[in-house]
């Protein structure tokens, strides 16, 4: 089962973020401004600093968004196990060595986490990596996490896939 990238909660999502973004670095403009009024120089640089902060900001966010706008399928669910894709590789992992799927409240929405077995774990042996080192690092430590904002399945839809897919051994908590 393939659950695609919902592109367009995607991009309206990154749009917002873009806009936020702007809003705080135009309001401390403002501030800069205020306090450095009457030193030109110190204004001057003040906000050639922010600009440059912003521009970099913003493009450090725009080009990780088109790398993961790029994934089409960022998820599958086979018989065998999960077959993750994303902007630093593909893990194929199958379904022994997925220890726990949870849907996690979070400050910006709901997020699938999906844990691993620990690394030292017989069955963390037949997960296949394609991604660097300090990738699966990060993986082992923090799970394969998505949000489930731009994720095109519900989350009953999600609940079910995982159960039917997994044969019962993983359902999402």
């Amino acid at each position: 089962m393939e659950i695609r990238l919902a592109r367009t909660r995607f991009d309206l999502f990154a749009t917002g973020v873009l806009v936020g973004y702007a809003a705080i670095f135009t309001a401390l403009v403002w501030a800069a401004t205020l306090l450095l009024d009457g030193h030109d120089v110190a204004l001057g640089m003040a906000l050639v600093v922010l600009t440059v902060l912003w521009l970099l900001w913003s493009g450090l966010y725009v080009f990780t968004w088109t790398r993961m706008r790029r994934v089409d399928v960022p998820l599958e669910l086979h018989a065998s196990g999960v077959f993750a894709r994303g902007q630093f590789g593909t893990l194929e992992v199958p379904w022994a060595a997925v220890r726990s799927a949870t849907v996690e409240r979070t400050w910006n929405g709901r997020r699938l986490r999906i844990r691993l077995v620990p690394p030292t774990s017989p069955e963390h042996a037949g997960i296949v990596n394609h991604v660097n080192d300090r990738m699966m690092k990060v993986v082992d430590k923090e799970g394969m996490r998505y949000s489930l904002r731009v994720l095109a399945i519900g989350e009953d839809e999600l609940r079910e896939a995982f159960t039917v897919r997994s044969g019962g051994r993983v359902r999402v908590g």
